[in-house]
């Protein structure tokens, strides 16, 4: 029979194997974690390509991403969009079963077109955001967009390539000289944040974009997309260890999603050559003022109506 002490020397032992197998499986957890987040990552971005290419089948697909990597053909996403330009995949997507009991095909069709619609359709016009100008009417530069961390500045909205027309799509222009920059964590620093330009340039048959970082002039970051030059950026930032998402919206980090910025874009010259692009309608300043009237007197009027109606039960 084992004595006490060889008893307690067996069972610290144990205890001591076991935590290292939780220190070994805690490694690996936290492998195979950030392997499922670039995993993630990459199949958003490849759901999103084919809900572009083929948009008879974006409401089957399930997609949150809008990074592209490397110099492949752009990709386009709405909130997290780039190009219409995306190349069609060879792989089937993966559909969901079309026989859902108690909902019928005219129904999955009208909510398809409904969600269409919202995304695509550019007609409905949007309130004018206030630009800083010279008294010749002129843009002061730079154009200062977003709040707080997303802060973005426009330096240069560069001149409009219309033909090819890789430079434009239905949603966005890409203007070779455009050029903004913002804050954001530093790559080689964890615990400071850096200023990163990004440039839209020539690239021939289809613009280049480009980030560089302040702290890393020499290593500029190139792809085909803006989501997909900011991508590689943010893979090297989840890699130090930095709580960043997966993915970003390339126009967003541009500043090309801003409404002041969409407006400035569209009155450079030659916009109006750009054929697949869908100009953005405005609501002009008088326009919006009567409908804010238009609000307050229907506003006014059915208070009234309230309070006449509180009478009448009064005096019942």
């Amino acid at each position: 029979m084992m004595s006490y002490r060889d008893q307690a020397r067996d069972l610290a032992d144990k205890v001591n194997t076991a935590l290292e197998r939780r220190e070994e499986l805690l490694k690996s957890y936290q492998d195979i974690k950030y392997r499922l987040r670039l995993a993630q990552a990459e199949n958003d971005h490849f759901l999103d390509m084919i809900s572009e290419t083929f948009p008879e089948v974006r409401d089957d697909l399930s997609s949150s991403s809008d990074s592209a990597d490397g110099l492949g053909a752009p990709s386009d996403d709405d909130d997290k969009d780039d190009d219409d330009n995306a190349v069609s995949p060879t792989r089937r997507p993966h559909k969901r079963s079309d026989m859902s009991p108690g909902v019928s095909s005219d129904t999955r069709v009208t909510k398809r077109r409904r969600r269409q619609g919202k995304r695509d359709d550019r007609s409905d016009p949007k309130p004018i955001e206030p630009i800083k100008r010279d008294s010749s009417g002129n843009i002061i530069f730079p154009m200062v967009v977003g709040r707080g961390m997303d802060e973005i500045h426009i330096q240069a909205l560069g001149r409009i390539v219309w033909t090819p027309d890789s430079y434009h799509t239905s949603r966005y222009i890409w203007p070779v000289g455009f050029r903004s920059t913002r804050m954001y964590p530093s790559m080689r620093d964890n615990r400071a944040r850096c200023l990163y330009t990004s440039e839209i340039l020539d690239g021939g048959d289809m613009p280049v974009f480009q980030v560089t970082a302040d702290d890393m002039p020499g290593e500029p970051f190139r792809a085909s997309s803006s989501s997909g030059v900011w991508k590689q950026i943010l893979d090297i930032l989840m890699a130090n260890g930095l709580g960043v998402k997966t993915h970003a919206s390339g126009p967003q980090m541009y500043g090309l999603s801003h409404l002041a910025v969409t407006k400035a874009i569209q009155e450079l010259d030659n916009a109006g050559k750009c054929k697949k692009y869908i100009m953005q309608r405005w609501i002009s300043p008088s326009s919006d003022t009567r409908i804010k009237e238009a609000s307050v007197d229907g506003a006014h009027e059915s208070d009234a109506s309230d309070k006449a109606v509180d009478r009448s039960h009064l005096h019942t």
